[in-house]
Protein backbone atom coordinates (compact mmCIF):
# COMPACT_ATOMS: atom_id res chain seq x y z
CA UNK A 1 0.00 0.00 0.00
CA UNK A 2 1.40 3.37 -0.99
CA UNK A 3 0.78 6.54 1.02
CA UNK A 4 1.16 10.08 -0.28
CA UNK A 5 3.10 12.20 2.21
CA UNK A 6 0.85 15.25 1.99
CA UNK A 7 3.22 17.84 3.48
CA UNK A 8 6.03 17.02 1.04
CA UNK A 9 4.18 18.04 -2.15
CA UNK A 10 5.14 21.39 -3.68
CA UNK A 11 4.71 22.90 -7.14
CA UNK A 12 6.18 26.01 -8.70
CA UNK A 13 6.93 27.69 -12.01
CA UNK A 14 10.65 28.26 -12.52
CA UNK A 15 11.11 31.38 -14.61
CA UNK A 16 14.90 31.50 -14.68
CA UNK A 17 16.24 34.03 -17.20
CA UNK A 18 17.38 32.60 -20.52
CA UNK A 19 15.21 29.48 -20.33
CA UNK A 20 11.56 28.76 -21.03
CA UNK A 21 9.29 28.62 -17.97
CA UNK A 22 9.23 25.22 -16.30
CA UNK A 23 6.56 23.72 -14.06
CA UNK A 24 8.13 21.57 -11.33
CA UNK A 25 6.19 19.29 -8.98
CA UNK A 26 7.85 17.31 -6.19
CA UNK A 27 6.63 15.14 -3.34
CA UNK A 28 7.19 11.84 -1.58
CA UNK A 29 5.31 8.56 -1.43
CA UNK A 30 5.78 5.94 1.29
CA UNK A 31 5.76 2.23 0.35
CA UNK A 32 5.79 -0.87 2.61
CA UNK A 33 8.91 -2.59 1.28
CA UNK A 34 12.08 -2.19 -0.76
CA UNK A 35 12.00 -2.55 -4.53
CA UNK A 36 8.95 -0.43 -5.31
CA UNK A 37 9.00 2.01 -8.20
CA UNK A 38 6.81 5.11 -8.35
CA UNK A 39 6.46 8.06 -10.69
CA UNK A 40 4.14 10.95 -11.51
CA UNK A 41 2.48 10.86 -14.93
CA UNK A 42 0.22 13.40 -16.60
CA UNK A 43 -3.36 12.14 -16.80
CA UNK A 44 -4.83 11.85 -20.27
CA UNK A 45 -7.35 13.21 -20.79
CA UNK A 46 -7.08 16.01 -18.23
CA UNK A 47 -10.12 17.16 -16.24
CA UNK A 48 -12.66 19.81 -17.21
CA UNK A 49 -10.81 22.69 -15.51
CA UNK A 50 -7.78 23.66 -17.65
CA UNK A 51 -6.23 25.55 -14.69
CA UNK A 52 -5.73 22.33 -12.71
CA UNK A 53 -3.04 19.93 -13.90
CA UNK A 54 -3.87 16.34 -12.94
CA UNK A 55 -0.98 13.95 -12.23
CA UNK A 56 -1.39 10.28 -11.36
CA UNK A 57 0.92 8.38 -9.04
CA UNK A 58 1.92 5.14 -10.74
CA UNK A 59 3.39 2.75 -8.18
CA UNK A 60 4.56 -0.78 -8.92
CA UNK A 61 5.40 -3.28 -6.24
CA UNK A 62 8.45 -5.50 -6.71
CA UNK A 63 8.12 -8.90 -8.31
CA UNK A 64 8.98 -11.68 -5.89
CA UNK A 65 10.06 -11.32 -2.28
CA UNK A 66 11.15 -7.95 -0.90
CA UNK A 67 12.44 -6.94 2.47
CA UNK A 68 9.63 -5.40 4.52
CA UNK A 69 11.00 -2.00 5.32
CA UNK A 70 8.98 1.18 5.02
CA UNK A 71 10.65 3.19 2.26
CA UNK A 72 10.09 6.74 1.01
CA UNK A 73 10.35 7.38 -2.74
CA UNK A 74 10.84 10.96 -4.00
CA UNK A 75 8.63 11.91 -6.96
CA UNK A 76 9.26 14.64 -9.51
CA UNK A 77 7.38 15.88 -12.55
CA UNK A 78 8.51 18.64 -14.95
CA UNK A 79 6.77 20.27 -17.87
CA UNK A 80 8.56 22.86 -19.98
CA UNK A 81 6.99 25.07 -20.98
CA UNK A 82 3.75 24.49 -19.01
CA UNK A 83 0.93 23.58 -21.38
CA UNK A 84 -1.46 26.01 -19.70
CA UNK A 85 -1.51 28.75 -17.03
CA UNK A 86 -2.07 26.23 -14.26
CA UNK A 87 -2.98 27.50 -10.82
CA UNK A 88 -3.04 24.13 -9.07
CA UNK A 89 -1.83 20.55 -9.42
CA UNK A 90 -3.94 17.61 -8.29
CA UNK A 91 -2.01 14.46 -7.43
CA UNK A 92 -4.37 11.50 -7.77
CA UNK A 93 -3.90 8.13 -6.15
CA UNK A 94 -6.11 5.11 -5.56
CA UNK A 95 -6.44 6.15 -1.90
CA UNK A 96 -7.31 9.81 -2.48
CA UNK A 97 -5.87 12.99 -3.86
CA UNK A 98 -3.89 16.05 -2.89
CA UNK A 99 -4.31 19.51 -4.41
CA UNK A 100 -1.32 21.86 -4.33
CA UNK A 101 -1.28 25.52 -5.37
CA UNK A 102 1.50 26.47 -7.75
CA UNK A 103 3.98 29.05 -6.47
CA UNK A 104 6.15 31.33 -8.57
CA UNK A 105 9.93 31.37 -8.51
CA UNK A 106 12.04 33.86 -10.46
Amino acid sequence: MTVLLRNTFKAWIDRAPGAPPRLIMIGDVRVPSNGWQARLTKRSPQGINPKILILDVDAEQPAGAAQEQITTIPLRYEESPPQDEYGQVMIAHSRGEIVVSIGRMH
